[in-house]
């Protein structure tokens, strides 16, 4: 029997003094959800280290790292009103943890012991961390970024490597505050495919998703320029009155079914999504125990310290309301959840008969044949249309639905799907509905790569600052 192709994809951690909240996910200081962990200015200094410039035996020779260090620092700069001032500097490591750390904000790629240290046990498969130090008022003092010396590098897409830019997008994101999603094709969701995933290169999260800008433009506003936003909040609870912590609520585009954000409720059930420009927008909820899992949410301290202990209730995904955000303003949607346990749980989604729990990406005006993957999944749990998109642009062929045979006893279907040639960027959704009523969401599990995409592909090693986003000052410091 054929052998099951799973890619084998890791999450980025966070090792910081600093923890995890809301929406996309913010960071707070501790679980009363009062203090925010961000930079308490706009400008923001990060020191880039000569290591970057030097051979690196895990990097691809050739490999442009300064550029993609550049050119992630600027995705964020072009998602918020924030501007990072980089500086070069002769020092390897990463400041101890448990420290106060040394004030210097740092990206590295040293083979050094210290930095060899922070991949040791669980993280050793883990392409980068980031480690955040701040005061109890929630300023951001100092975030050092690494990247594991025991991993391999490239950016020109070589097969079985991780994309350097896209690693330097996704730890960045920790940098400013954010923790991870659970929008699959954002760039801050918790796991990171090496290129050759689903036999293509792996370089998607080097766009930030509307997840991803939303969340940077609660924590400093977004970019100038950029329009008017406005919020959706509100409460989750079980129709017995219980809290439900720890769903994921997103929200996407009423006409084009395009997420914007999304949102993990807290310990007392609620919600916020920030950043959203005025318009019509549909909400969902859905349990975290399928492609995202609340282990993956959760971390040692702060407003989700204890989500991967919670013995959340079951319940099934539902659309919990329609709302019109408008500038300036938020827009309030309570919900209350039956509680009723879903069977339907997808735990992989793929293409090119490869199994993985990243977004599949996408090209407009293409036909593709679809494959989901879980705990007792079959074709015949699905009527006609059982298998669905939220958006107009993406078609499923109901009378394609069939079960595969994966080997392994692994429970497969596939679909296929036909995409017109005018949607927009972005992470769309599959909705599944079972016979028996069951609702699973893939949120953002589709995405939709913009034309800048097949430009980042082909640079050629060369890169430029943006005029008035990046500035240099040519500085040296010598650390031990």
């Amino acid at each position: 029997m054929r052998q099951l192709a799973i890619a084998l994809i890791l999450a980025t951690t966070l090792i910081l003094s600093a923890l995890p909240a809301r929406a996309y996910t913010l960071q707070f200081t501790d679980a009363s959800n009062s203090v925010q962990v961000k930079w308490p200015t706009r400008n923001i200094k990060v020191a880039l280290s000569s290591s970057l410039n030097a051979t690196q035996s895990n990097i691809k020779p050739g490999s442009d790292v300064i550029g993609a260090a550049r050119r992630a620092l600027a995705h964020w700069t072009e998602a918020a009103n924030i501007r990072f001032v980089t500086v070069t500097s002769a020092a390897q490591s990463i400041s101890a943890q448990g420290t106060h750390g040394d004030g210097l904000s740092l990206i590295t790629v040293a083979h050094t012991a210290e930095n060899v240290e922070a991949f040791a046990g669980e993280g050793s498969e883990m392409p980068g961390r980031t480690r955040v130090f701040y005061t109890i008022a929630g300023s951001i003092t100092e975030a050092d970024i690494a990247l594991n010396p025991s991993q391999p590098f490239s950016t020109d897409a070589t097969p079985g490597t991780y994309d350097l830019e896209a690693t330097f997008t996704h730890e960045i994101g920790h940098l400013l505050g954010l923790e991870h999603s659970a929008v699959l094709g954002a760039t801050m969701q918790p796991r990171e495919a090496r290129n050759g995933i689903y036999n293509l290169p792996a370089i998607s999260p080097r766009t930030l998703s509307e997840d991803d800008r939303a969340g940077a433009a609660a924590l400093y506003g977004a970019r100038l320029g950029s329009g008017s936003r406005g919020s959706i909040q509100g409460t989750i609870d079980f129709v017995s009155g219980a809290a439900v912590f720890g769903a994921n609520v997103w929200a996407e585009e009423a006409a084009t079914g395009r997420v914007s954000a999304s949102s993990i409720t807290l310990s007392n059930g609620a919600y916020r999504m920030e950043g959203l420009l005025p318009g019509e927008y549909r909400v969902f909820a859905q349990p975290l125990n399928g492609l995202v899992n609340a282990s993956e949410i959760a971390s040692q301290r702060g407003a989700y310290a204890t989500l991967a202990l919670n013995q959340q209730f079951p319940f099934r995904a539902e659309e919990i309301g329609r709302v019109k955000v408008e500038p300036h303003s938020t827009a309030p949607l309570n919900a209350q959840l039956s509680g009723l346990p879903s069977l339907v749980n997808p735990s992989f989604i793929g293409i090119n008969r490869e199994l993985s729990a990243v977004a599949v990406p996408l090209v407009p005006g293409q036909a593709y044949k679809m494959f989901l993957s879980g705990d007792s999944l079959k074709a015949s749990q699905f009527y006609d249309a059982g298998i669905t998109t939220t958006s107009p642009f993406i078609i499923v062929d109901s009378s394609s639905v069939k079960d595969e045979d994966f080997g392994e006893g692994i429970n497969v279907i596939s679909f296929d799907v036909m995409l017109a040639g005018d949607i927009e960027a972005g992470e769309y959704s599959l909705r599944l509905q079972s016979i028996a009523g069951d609702v699973a969401y893939v949120v953002g599990g589709l995405t939709i790569d913009g034309p800048e995409s097949a430009a980042l592909a082909e640079q050629d090693g060369t890169s430029d600052d943006e005029p008035g986003m990046i500035a240099d000052e040519s500085i040296v410091t010598d650390y031990e």
